[in-house]
């Protein structure tokens, strides 16, 4: 079976495709991943084979533009999301980033789609010239998610969002374009996921958060309880309104315990003076670093919050964005960390968050739960081996 992998251009997209693509070729089939040009050297130094796709071009403007402008932003700093009304009001406003981003890559997909033949598409959730490219080749697709499932409440806005990409690849007379894909590949646990009708594939997540050395004095046991800090990839796109890992590190100062922040290099510059027991560990993947850790504390990203719950690692999560607050409000509510609101968030209050979770029995024993959870579910290789059959006889992807 030949299978297209495909996402956008952030590693934190195209990582969650690479397990099962490890996976697809362990069991033999041939698997290929389509992604942005900027892209490409993530993807192979993954182990992977890559074809580019589109171009790449400057989303961070808007970001801005269409996620800090909008209510579901405001509503995920002030920590209020109790529900999805309100996010479905603000739904087109980061669908209209992702529409954009498909509208760069829609035409370069769909003729790789057709020039290689895959059986079965794979797309990253909200890349949504996978879809697109699957419904004007006839090929099955499948819809990779990244924690709770945030791009699912999304859909609704999706006709109107895709209506001139569909018109362009002449799918303006289907009755729509099902952008959850034939089925979900799903690394949630399912207590932490939402309950709905889509077809949930459950998998044991694998954490890929890319490639990197393992540190000596990782090798060495902890020799008193060690926090890890970390804020993703997004340090830099939020700016003054992120509150980063450069405006938490004061909140550590006094705890007994020794601090590691996993950073970028780009972010490592806006540290400044460090407290005397913090550690900066630069591309240092988090599935390495949890194993030794009795503490994380982060933006509540998908990475991360999976990461430490494989881990089975308490958490304390500063939210700023829609899908940020659904993870860490999950996190909350399964008795496994706490979410301080971004605008309620100081060195003070995240301090007494960290102090509050941190050694604490009842936290720990809740974080203990979900990675046992978390494990009960399939491997990647029982997932992978029942995607043959999801995609029909070897060939009938073909599209002229």
């Amino acid at each position: 079976m030949r299978v297209l992998l495909t996402s956008w251009a952030w590693p934190t997209h195209y990582f969650w495709l690479t397990p099962i693509a490890w996976s697809l070729r362990a069991a033999g089939h041939e698997v290929l991943v389509a992604v942005p040009p900027g892209a490409v050297a993530g993807v192979t130094r993954g182990g992977l084979p890559a074809a580019a796709v589109g171009a790449d071009f400057d989303v961070l403007p808007i970001i801005e533009k269409y996620y800090w402008a909008s209510p579901l932003a405001e509503e995920a700093a002030a920590g209020e999301l109790t529900d999805w009304a309100a996010a479905r009001a603000a739904g087109e406003q980061p669908l209209a980033v992702y529409a954009l981003i498909a509208k760069v890559m829609q035409d370069d997909l769909v003729t790789l789609v057709r020039r290689w033949q895959p059986d079965l598409l794979v797309f990253d959730a909200v890349t949504y010239a996978g879809p697109l490219a699957a419904a004007a080749c006839g090929v099955p697709a499948v819809r990779q998610i990244w924690g709770v499932d945030y791009s699912s409440y999304l859909t609704g806005f999706a006709p109107r969002a895709l209506a001139a990409h569909r018109a362009a690849l002449g799918l303006d007379g289907l009755d729509g374009l099902d952008v959850l894909g034939a089925a979900t590949l799903d690394p949630c646990p399912p207590s932490l996921q939402r309950r709905d009708d889509v077809r949930r594939l459950f998998a044991r997540h694998l954490p890929f958060n890319g490639s990197g050395t393992v540190p000596r004095w990782l090798l060495d046991p902890p020799r008193r309880k060690r926090i890890c800090v970390t804020w993703g990839t997004i340090a830099h796109v939020l700016g003054e309104r992120a509150f980063g890992v450069d405006r938490v590190l004061g909140a550590f100062a006094e705890v007994d315990a020794e601090v590691v922040c996993a950073v970028s290099p780009r972010d490592r510059a806006r540290l400044g003076v460090l407290p005397a027991n913090v550690r900066v560990a630069e591309n240092l993947p988090l599935h390495l670093l949890l194993s030794s850790c009795d503490l994380i504390v982060s933006q509540g990203g998908a990475g991360a919050v999976a990461s430490a719950v494989t881990a089975g690692v308490p958490q304390v999560c500063v939210p700023h964005f829609g899908e940020h607050v659904l993870n860490s409000r999950a996190i909350a509510d399964a008795g496994a960390g706490e979410l301080v609101p971004l605008d309620a968030a100081t060195v003070d209050s995240v301090g007494a968050a960290v102090l509050r979770v941190l050694g604490s029995a009842t936290h720990e024993k809740a974080a203990a739960a979900l990675a046992e959870e978390a494990a009960a579910q399939p491997s990647l290789s029982e997932v992978a081996a029942g995607l043959p059959e999801l995609a029909g006889v070897k060939g009938s992807g073909a599209c002229g």
